[in-house]
């Protein structure tokens, strides 16, 4: 009966064990910033979404831009309303939503708060006045 005890309490141990030391090494192993651009088709658009920085910070907003092309004709939208919405890939903490605001040649800017490292999906839905949203996500990894 101890003896059964024992080996229940030793792999209990174990499992705590293994578990805090794959914690402790995901923690430390380097990860891959996103790409510097990255271009993604929603619809009849082009999107291209930059991130500053990158890789984002936890610790500050991150400045992202959203140029939009259409595909066929190559023209900049200066007239659509795009939002960008974030949620983390590996833990649910909800989804953020954002409004662009339009700069120039098609580009909109929004800032981002990714408050926890690790990949994000960024889904970034356009909508332009007498059309319906398109959407396009991409992944960016906070450190």
């Amino acid at each position: 009966m101890k003896r059964n005890l024992l080996i229940i309490v030793l792999g209990f141990g174990f499992l705590i064990f293994m578990a805090w030391l794959g914690g402790i090494l995901s923690a430390i192993e380097p990860r891959q910033p996103s790409a510097a651009v990255q271009t993604a088709r929603a619809g009849p658009y082009q999107l291209t979404l930059q991130v500053n920085p990158n890789p984002p910070l936890p610790s500050q907003p991150a400045t992202l831009s959203i140029q939009v092309v259409r595909q066929e004709s190559k023209q900049f939208v200066s007239n659509a309303q795009v939002v960008i919405e974030s949620s983390m890939q590996t833990m649910d903490m909800g989804t953020d939503r954002v409004n662009a605001q339009y700069q120039e040649s098609g580009l909109y800017l929004a800032h981002a708060q990714l408050i926890m490292s690790g990949p994000w999906s960024i889904r970034v839905l356009v909508t332009e006045p007498g059309s319906h949203t398109e959407s396009a996500t991409f992944e960016v990894t906070a450190q």
